[in-house]
């Protein structure tokens, strides 16, 4: 359980520095006047790969008995699962770029979430 711990504790601030550098990555496209394209995209999927092992991780402690210190690391981890595939649903029939700006403030926003969770698991 232990090793189990670890792996999400580490896990945890991959997804956090990863979601960062996703998101400024998309936020200088941006700026450069590009939109969204398939490294960017395939980028964020990867990320929210990331996040559903962390999530599995997660559920593999609980089921262990392994709580987090708050109850709010809950609610922090169902938010950021959900996150990415909300923001893909409500983008999917938009322009590219407006799709490349909303995707890339919601990583830097899932990075942040992410760092709150952190502070809630203990």
């Amino acid at each position: 359980m232990e090793t189990l711990n670890l792996f999400h504790d580490r896990l945890s601030l991959t997804v956090v520095l990863f979601m960062f550098a996703v998101g400024l990555w998309g936020l200088i496209a941006f700026i450069r006047g590009e939109s969204l394209g398939g490294s960017l995209s395939g980028a964020m999927i990867i990320g929210q790969v990331l996040i559903v092992i962390q999530v599995v991780l997660g559920v593999a402690l609980l089921i262990g008995d392994r709580r987090p210190v708050d109850s709010m690391h809950y609610l922090y981890g169902t938010t950021v699962l959900i996150a990415m595939p909300f923001a893909y649903s409500y983008l999917q029939k938009r322009d590219p770029r407006q799709a490349l700006l909303f995707f890339s403030l919601a990583a830097l926003f899932l990075g942040g979430l992410a760092i709150r969770a952190i502070t809630t698991g203990g």
